[in-house]
């Protein structure tokens, strides 16, 4: 693998474990609902680093599509490459579907364990709001698979090198001094000694 490859692979993927560990630290340091208490008609929460960690994984997430797509000169799964395979540009979808769900997920528990209140429930409780369990790790996940499969995609391309190429047939000139089945060398010139013919008597 060139050089090249080697830092493409290293860059996507050292920013795709970037956001995933910092989606799964959300996970941990979310607000739970054991965590929360009444206080009479209001809700309090404990201060948690849920919501700066999922920005982080949510914008290493787009660092990594955005360096992906300029790698591959735009949008992967469209563009009208020769290196491109059907496994790579399907790779390249796989990749692109896979971050947009990962930085909505990790947006949306960022945004949802920022979020203080409660309501009354139909049994006439009074219930807070807390994010759902495994939404930022579900983001994390995502976000390492859209790091794999950009890598994948960049893998499975076809060197140019590998490529088949035709040489174009070569003209070779054909004359009384040229041999066709040498390779059109022509034969060097013959030198014959004039032809002598004997006097006649008259």
């Amino acid at each position: 693998m060139e050089s090249k490859a080697v830092g493409f692979c290293a860059v996507v993927a050292v920013l795709g474990i970037i956001a995933a560990a910092a989606g799964f630290a959300g996970e941990i340091t979310r607000v739970k609902a054991s965590e929360v208490y009444i206080l009479g008609n209001a809700c309090v929460y404990p201060s948690s680093p849920a919501l700066a960690l999922g920005i982080v994984a949510a914008v290493f997430t787009i660092i990594a599509r955005v360096y992906i797509s300029v790698t591959f000169g735009g949008c992967s799964c469209f563009r009208n490459d020769p290196n491109s395979t059907p496994i790579s540009k399907l790779l390249g979808v796989l990749s692109w579907v896979a971050s947009v769900i990962a930085v909505i997920l990790l947006l949306a528990a960022a945004g949802l364990n920022n979020r203080e209140g409660g309501q009354v429930d139909s049994y006439g409780y009074f219930t807070c709001y807390v994010v759902k369990p495994g939404i930022f790790a579900a983001g994390a996940i995502l976000s390492l698979l859209s790091a794999a499969f950009g890598i994948a995609a960049y893998v499975t391309l076809v060197p140019a090198a590998t490529q088949t190429t035709v040489n174009p047939a070569v003209a070779f000139p054909v004359g009384p001094n040229v041999d066709p089945e040498k390779g059109g060398v022509p034969f060097p010139p013959q030198q014959y000694p004039p032809q002598q013919y004997p006097q006649q008597q008259y």
